[in-house]
């Protein structure tokens, strides 16, 4: 039976640990914000779940506590990041702040960042973003774990992508990884030994497992088409950046002796160049209301436009906690007796 733990004192807890790794203040309550914002959402796979793993590269290095995050603007509508391997939530959410103030001045700017790490959800950026008034676009590539339809080995990663556009209340909001599922999925299942459906992914000799331990590759959403959606996400995040690709990306908790050295690639558009953003807004909330008028198949189905599910989760477990399963709760006890941390609030 899962715990209920409200979300400021998960919140709280995130932070406490990262702080006792060095992490600064700041930086350590954007990767708070992050985490517990995808535990918000229902994405627990993007979010405490992954403290643990954070905590023990950033004691080995491998993510730095203190980077020295260097952002230049070759052009006016190009932005590159030079993370310095730290967290990516730290070096994207930087990123994204300065890329709004220059979107504000040149209408659309794209952003290239490497030497990054993982950055949690990647939906959570967009949503500064469409706070702005601004379209946004974000992906990361990662290790390679998306098997190629025919192939027998993992090429590239669960390269997700996440779209975002203002409306009048909660944004619309598209964020998926090109495999069937996401890896985080894998992850929870690791964290509370649980097995997972063989359709999920292969083992090392490229078979189908419901162990998540053995899982070595997982298959694309879509067949061939979101394999090669990944592998077009992956181009982006290398070469703009210069970072590995595919099969020589630094593997997430394999690798655990070498920074990740990912790549991310964002693009922002200001739509008040091109529609004023109001009536872009109000444009969106109709093309949503026509969404919700279709008619279904039964009468208990509900029609929900992409962020509509997330932002009812948020709303569901801000009021009543954030569930979180005992393997997991063990996990987090453990790292807070490991760094000397209060974990009163994890009952």
């Amino acid at each position: 039976m899962p715990a209920s733990v409200a979300h400021t004192d998960l919140d709280r807890f995130a932070r406490a640990a990262l702080e006792a790794v060095g992490v600064s203040a700041d930086d350590a309550a954007v990767v708070a914000d992050c985490l517990v914002y995808a535990n918000l959402s229902g994405v627990d796979s993007h979010g405490v779940v992954r403290l643990p793993h954070y905590v023990r590269r950033l004691k080995n290095g491998t993510i730095k506590t203190d980077p020295r995050i260097v952002l230049d603007r070759p052009k006016p509508a190009v932005m590159r990041v030079d993370g310095d391997d730290g967290l990516g939530h730290v070096v994207t959410a930087r990123a994204v702040g300065q890329g709004i103030e220059a979107c504000r001045e040149v209408g659309t700017v794209t952003i290239s960042i490497g030497s990054s790490s993982h950055f949690g959800m990647a939906g959570y950026y967009l949503r500064k973003i469409t706070q702005a008034g601004f379209v946004g676009m974000v992906t990361t590539n990662t290790d390679a774990m998306i098997v190629p339809p025919g192939a027998r080995r993992a090429f590239v990663g669960t390269n997700p992508l996440a779209y975002g556009f203002p409306t009048g209340s909660e944004p619309f909001v598209i964020d998926f990884a090109t495999t069937l599922v996401a890896y985080g999925k894998v992850a929870l299942a690791r964290a509370e030994n649980q097995s997972i459906p063989d359709h999920w992914g292969v083992d090392e000799e490229g078979e189908p497992t419901t162990d998540p331990h053995r899982i070595r590759g997982m298959h694309p959403v879509g067949g061939h088409k979101g394999a090669g959606l990944a592998m077009a996400i992956d181009l982006f995040c290398a070469m703009f950046s210069g970072m590995p690709f595919g099969p020589h990306v630094n593997r997430m908790y394999l690798d655990m002796n070498a920074p990740r050295k990912l790549g991310h690639f964002i693009t922002l558009w200001d739509v008040d160049a091109f529609v004023p953003v109001d009536e872009v807004r109000r444009r969106v909330d109709q093309f949503i209301a026509e969404l919700h008028a279709l008619p279904t198949r039964t009468e208990e189905t509900k029609l929900f436009f992409p962020g509509e599910p997330e932002a009812l989760r948020r709303a569901e477990r801000g009021e009543h906690g954030i569930p979180i399963e005992p393997g997991l709760l063990t996990e987090l006890r453990e790292l807070a007796d490991q760094l000397g941390v209060d974990a009163s609030a994890l009952t």
